[in-house]
């Protein structure tokens, strides 16, 4: 069972968002699990939109509750037959992160360009090598925008991990309405647009971020 754990020191950087997407783009082959850690329960919350307007269940499946539990919800998980699950965590680097790590198989850490979250980065290199992670973990540039600015916020992003030591993910994704549209009607990019720009990046990043956990990324 893989363990996909999403961490930032940043709200706002799009944790939620990445999960779902990552779930719901999974949840077509893979059985998928999202524990919410998050005391704000976002991912919980949308689900029961999801339940309402789609009438699905399970696909993917959502469970939320304290990190004191996760290590029940992960049993439960494995018992129940989850290939993935990812989990969401709180958008600080609290109490909730050191198990969430020791659990993970991968983590990800999606990664905005403004100065605040290329500085929070640094608190989650902190963390993820405390934690001896550095070597599952992944940076994702999230919400990269369009236009003549785009090499030089990527330029910058990497620079910024790679003096840090981690890795990015050469898949990103851009700065698109679709992911968070998609959401509000219950639904990820990868069921309302299949053949969109968003539905692409987000099947494209899954894609590697399997292999990779498979250990056959490049193979």
């Amino acid at each position: 069972m893989k363990v996909w754990s999403i961490v930032s020191q940043k709200g706002g950087s799009g944790k939620t968002t990445l999960a779902l997407h990552l779930a719901i783009a999974a949840s077509r082959q893979q059985k998928v699990l999202v524990i919410d850690l998050d005391p704000q329960q976002s991912a919980e919350r949308w689900h029961a939109i999801r339940q309402r307007v789609t009438g699905s269940k399970d696909d993917p499946s959502i469970a939320a509750g304290p990190y004191q539990k996760l290590a029940d919800m992960l049993r439960t998980a494995r018992k129940l037959g989850a290939d993935l699950v990812l989990i969401d965590t709180p958008p600080k680097l609290d109490k909730a992160i050191a198990p969430s790590l020791a659990a993970a198989t991968m983590v990800l850490v999606p990664l905005k360009s403004s100065i605040l979250d290329l500085q929070a980065l640094e608190d989650c290199a902190d963390v993820v090598n405390l934690a001896r992670a550095r070597s599952k973990t992944v940076v994702v540039l999230n919400a990269v925008p369009a236009g003549r600015n785009k090499d030089a916020v990527v330029r910058e992003s990497l620079r910024y991990a790679g003096r840090l030591k981690l890795e990015v993910a050469p898949e990103r994704l851009s700065e698109l309405p679709e992911f968070s549209r998609g959401l509000k009607s219950g639904r990820g990019v990868t069921e309302t647009e299949r053949n969109g720009t968003a539905a692409k990046e987000i099947t494209a990043l899954f894609e590697a971020l399997w292999a990779r956990d498979s250990g056959d990324a490049g193979a």
